[in-house]
């Protein structure tokens, strides 16, 4: 019987064998500082890792019976680690069809809306982006950050009233008057702002600008596509779950 079950165990594909555990653990997760998202907070003397995306993805994991090992590392090389396999996971990623040569999408758990951030005192009555900066404003956005198809082409419309720099600088920059308006991440910015001591000066538009859900990345070096479904529906019981919306509320109070 021993003799039987090793010659069946010979005669399986290598992907077969390793397929075979629920989770490939330990997950290696990249991640940068970018509150509410990924960030640390200070506890007593010690550090812990705490955000939206962090909790969601540990209520993720512990569904699937997943061990993770949180490493810190700048987007771009994160990315290039998880296109090499030297890193499995990353967390609040937009789809597009370059990373998808490298990486698998999760169902998305994030609805990604971004909203248009001007002075308190500045709001008018334009009701999309296009009509603002035809209006001649001029906008911040964030260097290196995805806004999407349609909002990449419209700014590729008005190149004399963008400039890219990172979130903080867009704080001020529209604070001194320099630019009339910045895109900014609708969870994201509140804390920003929050840190910089001006959430009563700059507040966001009513028009809307855009929504694009965002997913966790997994690499196609290193994850199956049978544990990515079992991932997805991990994700689609949490997000059923009270345990969402208790997530959710626990980032969006920094108004």
């Amino acid at each position: 019987m021993r003799l039987l079950f090793l010659c069946v165990l010979c005669c399986l594909p290598l992907h077969s064998l390793l397929a075979q555990p629920l989770c490939p653990s330990p997950l290696r997760v990249g991640f940068d500082d970018w509150p509410p998202y990924h960030y640390y907070q200070q506890d007593g003397d010690k550090r812990r890792l705490r955000g939206f995306a962090v909790d969601y993805l540990n209520a993720v994991s512990a569904r699937l019976g997943c061990r993770l090992i949180y490493v810190e590392r700048p987007w771009k090389r994160g990315l290039h680690e998880l296109e090499l396999g030297r890193q499995d996971i990353a967390m609040e990623a937009y789809f597009t069809e370059d990373r998808a040569r490298y990486a698998w999408f999760s169902t998305a758990y994030n609805p990604g809306r971004t909203a248009l951030w001007v002075r308190k005192a500045g709001t008018d009555d334009e009701t999309d982006l296009g009509s603002w900066l035809a209006q001649g404003h001029r906008l911040g956005i964030t260097r290196d950050y995805y806004y999407g198809a349609e909002i990449s082409e419209l700014l590729r419309r008005y190149p004399d009233q963008v400039s890219a720099v990172n979130d903080v600088q867009n704080y001020r920059k529209l604070v001194l008057g320099r630019i009339d308006g910045f895109l900014g991440d609708s969870l994201a910015t509140p804390w920003g702002l929050k840190k910089e001591g001006l959430l009563e000066e700059v507040v966001p538009h009513v028009m809307g600008i855009y929504e694009t859900p965002t997913s966790f990345m997994l690499s196609k070096k290193t994850i199956s596509s049978e544990f990515v479904q079992r991932f997805n529906q991990a994700i689609m019981a949490v997000g059923k779950s009270g345990e969402h919306a208790l997530i959710w509320r626990r980032y969006t109070s920094a108004r």
